[in-house]
């Protein structure tokens, strides 16, 4: 079944993004299709991208049929809706924590950062 997305842009540089999906066919329709279909195969190329927490790395294979490589796909440059952003994965170890320094070297973890 398809679901129709109106993407609002998280990023100055970027439009609002309009498509359709089926996770379950992988099929892309709509308006802004061939812009999601050139992301995914760059991602693919790539074998994986950095996401939130910034800087997870997370490995892309098939976006198209799974649901958390294209929220992570799609959560580079646009805000998710409700159900890719409880999609996105959650690195959730210690070890996969992010941190970040303040002017004072206190690390602060950024780990839990909202996506919105």
């Amino acid at each position: 079944m398809f679901h129709k997305y109106t993407l609002k842009p998280a990023v100055w540089h970027q439009q609002p993004l309009v498509f359709e999906w089926d996770a379950a066919t992988g099929e892309i329709r709509g308006p802004d299709a061939d812009k999601v279909l050139g992301m995914i195969a760059s991602a693919i190329k790539e074998g994986s991208m950095t996401g939130h927490p910034y800087p997870t790395s997370y490995e892309i294979t098939d976006p198209l049929h799974r649901p958390a490589e294209m929220a992570v796909l799609l959560g580079q440059y646009w805000i998710l809706p409700d159900d890719l952003a409880s999609a996105y994965p959650n690195p959730g170890t210690d070890d996969e924590r992010s941190f970040i320094a303040d002017e004072n070297g206190v690390e602060h973890d950024i780990s839990d950062m909202a996506l919105s």
